[in-house]
């Protein structure tokens, strides 16, 4: 009896294990099923069905930074001294080159005047040199025949050293004595009768010049001066000796005092060197005739040459030396860089300005510029020439219009991500301020009537929820819908283009991004997709 009742107890105890174990097994199978069966149906309520649509698509970037000017000007003294004028306050509006400041230059004054006298001595020594080279051409001061030349090329001469004679033989003269008592008979023009003895040669003058001159003749008359001249027919010879004839009222005059020196050229120079140097040519031989100004010689000097290059220089260093005092005179007065408005202001009249100090800063406010650090994997995307949007909270309800003007290569580098400035151009900022700080988007393209979805309906892996045809259900997704894979183009906040996966009108299905505040579920939908579970939305 005692084993039966052992046995009995035994049998009870496994079968209580027995039942123990299947609810246990069931609890396992029938919970879960429940509890994706409550989380399927609570995710049916969160869906939003919508249909792929023509939209237009706006794709934008975004960005924010702050204002500046479209140029700021520090204006710098470049000369110390005491400020006469400052004729402007701050926030005036100034155009380029008015004057700022006007600073007491008398000290410069003087320094121009001392240095356009040291121009002035330059300059008279350069030209000295410069004539002394046209020295270095030997001419003829008269027509004549040449004697006496010395020189060879090659030779050295010095200056006042005699280089040649010229005479004038062409026509002679005889200059002779008359008695006073025909003072007023004889004049120029009248005829005279010139005989030569030593060729018995006579020969037809004329009276050239009646002179004051006076000499005592051996038998103590008084006498005046009479030069006659005549042509040389080619055989008379300078130095001869000669008398002459005056014909005067039919009657023929003689002189009381014969010439003592005989025929003489009409002309005769010596001519002698201006300056040292070489003897380069000799244009002329002995005894040849040449004309007033015809080159006799031409010499060479490097020390000339060398004088000429220093005066030139020297010259050049005094005209520069004047105009950088007037360059210095020109910095008394401060100009207006640019066109702008005085936004600082440091110095006033009656202050003493210092060489390298601010004196005022201006800004031109006639545009506002904006840098925008765009990302390495967008940059691609902008362009110069693109439009923008900027909006400021200083300035609420109003956009203001905006353009792309440079874009710069220099790129910068943090963390590892790289970006790149772009300037942003505002041309109508009225009531916009530089340092304000503002938000701007940027156009990257306009898209007319293309096929869109709304963004959220685009999950991870460019998968859309659509409406199957037949009624089937795909894995993940809820009850007549099924993945498809689409090809995307532009995007905005709200939309994204669809290139290729959709056609316009089909029905989709997705969970807004309003509905992360759900937790567990929308973590369950960002993962959602094939593959996921045994098709949650069949429960």
């Amino acid at each position: 009896m005692a084993d039966k009742n052992t046995n009995r107890k035994k049998l009870k105890k496994w079968i209580i294990i027995a039942v123990i174990l299947g609810l246990i097994a069931a609890a396992v199978i029938l919970i879960p099923r429940m509890l994706l069966k409550k989380v399927s149906d609570a995710m049916t309520d969160i869906y939003e069905y919508d249909a792929a649509t023509k939209r237009d698509i706006t794709e934008t970037l975004t960005g924010s930074g702050t204002l500046k000017p479209a140029n700021s000007y520090t204006v710098i003294s470049l000369v110390s001294g005491e400020i006469l004028k400052a004729d402007f306050v701050t926030g005036d509006t100034v155009s380029k080159d008015d004057i700022l400041y006007e600073v007491d230059s008398s000290d410069t004054a003087n320094g121009i005047e001392r240095a356009e006298l040291a121009l002035s001595q330059t300059r008279r020594n350069y030209d000295k040199k410069i004539g002394s080279q046209s020295d270095l051409t030997v001419k003829a001061p008269i027509s004549g025949y040449v004697s006496g030349i010395s020189a060879v090329s090659g030779s050295k001469v010095s200056m006042s050293m005699a280089a040649a004679s010229i005479s004038d033989t062409d026509t002679l003269i005889l200059t002779e004595y008359y008695s006073d008592e025909y003072s007023g008979l004889i004049q120029v023009g009248q005829k005279a009768e010139i005989s030569v003895a030593d060729q018995m040669l006579t020969a037809e003058g004329k009276v050239r010049e009646v002179s004051g001159f006076k000499k005592v003749s051996d038998t103590g008359l008084s006498c005046f001066a009479v030069t006659i001249e005549v042509a040389n027919p080619g055989a008379l010879r300078a130095g001869e000796e000669a008398s002459a004839v005056i014909i005067a009222g039919g009657n023929e005059i003689y002189p009381a005092i014969s010439s003592v020196k005989g025929l003489e050229p009409v002309a005769q120079t010596t001519v002698y060197y201006e300056i040292s140097g070489t003897v380069a040519s000799v244009y002329v031989r002995e005894g040849e005739y040449v004309q007033k100004g015809q080159t006799i010689m031409v010499l060479s000097s490097d020390t000339l040459s060398d004088e000429i290059k220093a005066a030139a220089d020297s010259l050049r260093d005094a005209e520069l030396s004047v105009e950088k005092q007037y360059d210095i005179l020109d910095n008394y007065s401060i100009k207006a860089p640019i066109d702008g408005t005085i936004v600082d202001k440091y110095y006033k009249e009656g202050e003493n300005a210092e060489s390298g100090k601010v004196l005022c800063t201006i800004f031109d406010l006639s545009y506002l510029n904006i840098v925008l650090n765009i990302d390495e994997l967008d940059i691609t995307k902008v362009e110069v020439g693109q439009q923008a949007i900027v909006t400021a909270d200083a300035v609420p309800g109003r956009e203001f219009e905006a353009e792309i003007t440079e874009m710069s290569i220099n790129g910068t580098s943090t963390n590892g991500v790289t970006t790149y400035p772009v300037t942003v151009k505002i041309a109508s900022p009225e009531g916009l301020l530089p340092g304000m700080n503002v938000d701007v988007e940027i156009v990257i393209s306009e898209n007319k009537s293309v096929l869109s979805v709304p963004a959220d309906a685009v999950n991870d892996g460019d998968l859309v929820m659509v409406k199957t045809g037949d009624g089937h259900t795909g894995e993940g997704a809820p009850e007549g819908y099924d993945f498809v894979k689409v090809t995307t183009g532009a995007c905005s906040e709200d939309y994204v283009q669809i290139l290729s996966g959709l056609s316009e009108g089909d029905s989709i299905a997705y969970i807004p991004s309003s509905a992360s505040g759900t937790g567990l579920l929308w973590t369950i939908q960002k993962n959602m997709g094939p593959g996921m579970g045994s098709g949650m939305g069949g429960f």
